[in-house]
Formats: structure tokens, sequence, C-alpha cells
């Protein structure tokens, strides 16, 4: 508690210059970068936020997904899951799994694609001669686009949330040299919970 408290004090506190500032030019000011605990996003917060909000453009109905492919501080390709390019929008079209009104899973009746297979096949330039590609995906990757983030030389993944993990996956990516993380921070958490994402609508009861 104590330690909160002085955290939440620092954060009050204003830069040295601010007090001899004419209060009308403080005014035109960003009032968060006044205070001494402000802190910039880094690149993996950028990249973090990017893969978030391209997950808003997925199609599905039922999971929003987005993953970045990185090298360095380079953004190379993004994705998101959905219809294939030219097939039906389920939202308008109503999802195919959907039959006789009863959801059937495990059938192989959806029409999307991964988010992680869309950036992959997304890359535009070469990546041969890179040897650390990178990806971050919103939620932990399944087993089979693990296996393509296997072939693809991608050698870093990290994820967001934990959703929908299907067991085994990180061992499997582990035994074969890609290191899996989770990546968290606390710019990047404030963030999302000001923004309300999440990745299958039910956190903050987006959904029933």
């Amino acid at each position: 508690m104590i330690l909160k408290e002085k955290a939440m004090a620092k954060a009050k506190k204003t830069l040295t210059w601010v007090p001899d500032t004419d209060p009308t030019v403080l005014a035109r000011m960003f009032k968060d970068k006044l205070h001494v605990g402000y802190q910039r996003p880094n690149m993996m917060d950028i990249i973090a936020q990017t893969a978030v909000v391209t997950s808003k453009r997925a199609t599905c109905m039922f999971y929003e997904v987005g993953a970045v492919i990185f090298h360095g501080d380079k953004i190379l390709s993004i994705g998101y899951n959905g219809a294939a390019r030219g097939d039906v929008n389920p939202r308008e079209a109503g999802c195919a799994r959907i039959v006789d009104g009863k959801l059937i899973e495990g059938q192989g009746l959806c029409r999307g694609s991964h988010a992680e297979l869309n950036a992959i096949g997304n890359l535009s330039n070469g990546t041969h001669g890179l040897d650390d590609l990178r990806m971050l995906v919103t939620p932990h990757p399944c087993h089979a686009c693990a296996k393509q983030i296997v072939n693809k030389g991608i050698t870093h993944v990290f994820y967001l949330w934990e959703y929908g993990r299907e067991e085994g996956v990180t061992e499997y990516l582990q035994r074969l040299g890609v290191s899996v993380e989770r990546y968290t921070s606390a710019y990047l958490e404030r963030w999302i919970a000001h923004n309300r994402y999440d990745p299958i609508g039910a956190r903050y009861g987006e959904r029933p």
C-alpha cells in the first residue's frame, strides 16, 4: 500500500520547469506529459497495439485475432482472421458453422483463415536472410498456425491473451526452436482496458 501511494504521488508531480512556465502556455500542452511519471509506449507496445487494432478487421462473429510479423522495429506484415478474399462476409451471410440455427463445431465448416496464416501470406517482401523474424499475435497460436510459423522461419512468438490455447502448442514451438512469450506492459494493459478490447468479446459483456 505504501509503495502504491508513493507511485501515485510521483505520478501527480510535475516536471521541474513547469512551475516557472506561463499557465496559458501549459494549458496548450498534453496534461499527462507534464507529469513526472509519464511513460511513452515502447516499440513492442506499438506492435501490440497494431495487432489489437488489426484484429478489429476480423469478419468472424466469435473471435477477433490480429497478427503482426516484424523484424527489429520494422513491421513487415499484418493479418486478421476472416473469410477468404472474395468469399461472403459472415456478418451479412451468417456463420457457415450455424446449421439449422445450431452451432456445429469441429467439422471444418468455418470459412475463416487464421490471422497468423494471413500475416504470413501478406508478406510482400522476401524474408530470406532475416535471422530474427518475429510475430506478435493477440491470442496464443493454434497448432495448425504453429506449423506454418515454424516453416516460415519465425524465431519468436509473442501473444497477449491465453484464450483458446491448444494443449502442447507452446511445447511444440519451443521444441522446434521458436521461443514463446506472453507480452504485457503497464502501458499496454491500461490502453487495452481503456478501449475495452477483448478477443472473444466476453470480458466486458460485449456478447451474451
